[in-house]
């Protein structure tokens, strides 16, 4: 079963290997997906609130957890029901809640660029094949326009992301991730806040909030 943060790393790694077949992009599609990142990076900070749906479709297993996630500039903070990460434009921080271990780390560029939540807004624009699948309905009644994009990698563990996009302000409503080991994973939006006032404490851990932590410090 994956979290998010294992979810960002792959959709990272989706449209960017250099290994890659001949690319067919839809213009209608691209066009949604155009007006979902041009709203993104006007938001400023953006705090998020999603349910998360893992489904092992071979051994019929599922499970489902709630989790938020807060963007500022390059900033970022993740929490989970056994994870929250930190990570302040250089150093991450990495909570194990079972265990109660915190992992320090500075990680570099290509390593930001995938553990950054925000990729979710990028990723068509390079080595990615996608299509416009229509509008629909979405479980809260909404209208939202839906477009698949198709791994243009020939070693990319997702074999597709079905992507649902608001109609009304152009941002994700829904992300569903299919693998190829028959892993599927749902992320819904359950709702967001544009421009919040985060401030960068938001962003670093604060040993006082965790005082029985271990910390492993990796830098």
């Amino acid at each position: 079963m994956k979290t998010p943060v294992f979810i960002v790393i792959i959709i990272a790694t989706f449209c960017f290997s250099p290994s890659v077949l001949f690319a067919q992009k839809d213009a209608k599609a691209k066009g949604f997906l155009d007006k979902s990142s041009d709203t993104f990076a006007r938001s400023g900070a953006l705090s998020v609130v999603f349910t998360m749906n893992i489904k092992d479709i071979q051994n019929e297993v599922s499970q489902a957890f709630d989790g938020t996630i807060d963007v500022k500039d390059k900033k970022f903070h993740i929490d989970t029901p056994d994870m929250e990460t930190w990570f302040d434009g250089k150093t991450q921080w990495v909570l194990q809640k079972e265990w109660d271990e915190v992992n320090i780390t500075e990680p570099n560029a290509l390593e930001v660029q995938a553990l950054n939540p925000t990729t979710i807004f990028s990723i068509y624009k390079k080595g990615c094949n996608y299509s416009y699948k229509g509008e629909k309905i979405d479980a809260k009644g909404r209208k939202v326009q839906e477009v698949e994009l198709i791994p243009q990698a020939k070693n990319s563990e997702i074999t597709k992301i079905v992507m649902q996009i608001s109609s009304t302000d152009f941002m994700p409503a829904k992300i569903h991730l299919f693998y190829k080991n028959k892993i599927e994973n749902i992320i819904h939006i359950n709702n967001y806040q544009k421009n919040t006032g985060l401030t960068d404490k938001k962003f670093v851990f604060d040993k006082k909030d965790h005082p029985n932590a271990e910390i492993i410090d990796l830098r």
